[in-house]
């Protein structure tokens, strides 16, 4: 059974759901990207959330991707997350399998210039590991490390995304 495309809306929602109690605050459920602030560690996010698919043909079997589009960006425009108010930009994706769901989390810090329209891939094995793990992740061939994790465990996802940050300011990279 073929899952369909989520509205922002509905995206949101299931990300905000997926937090459940660590949710402090969050913006408009309809908004894009979402503002979102967390408890007890007190973050301040925002958000980007698309649907990730995996269409038949131009990718290969075993990989989920879907297109980076920002806001006001258009054709033949670079864009970059926004970083602004002192909140986190936080790149994700859901993915729905079946009866599954996955949320991937790529790192911003390696995805500051998007060409309008940008690919983002992730391979079926890490979303395949978070359906039996809390958080599962995979390091791709330019060093970024996506973090995945069913809905009930997204906060889980999302510190560890902060700790890997944190781990590569520490590091240099």
């Amino acid at each position: 059974m073929k899952n369909k495309r989520l509205s922002k809306h509905d995206l949101n929602k299931r990300f905000i759901v997926g937090l459940d109690h660590h949710v402090s605050w969050h913006s408009d459920i309809s908004t894009f990207p979402l503002l979102i602030d967390l408890q007890p560690r007190k973050l301040r996010l925002r958000v980007y959330l698309w649907n990730c698919t995996n269409p038949p043909g131009g990718r290969a079997l075993d990989e989920y991707k879907f297109q980076v589009i920002l806001p006001g960006q258009r054709p033949g425009m670079r864009a970059q997350p926004d970083y602004s108010d002192g909140r986190t930009p936080i790149i994700a994706a859901l993915i729905q399998d079946g009866g599954d769901d996955v949320f991937a989390l790529w790192d911003a810090d390696k995805h500051k210039d998007f060409a309008y329209s940008a690919n983002m891939q992730v391979k079926a094995e890490v979303i395949i590991q978070a359906l039996c793990a809390r958080v599962a992740e995979t390091v791709r061939h330019n060093h970024e490390r996506i973090v995945c994790a069913r809905p009930e465990h997204l906060y889980d996802a999302i510190i560890r995304r902060m700790d890997i940050m944190q781990e590569q300011l520490l590091e240099g990279n």
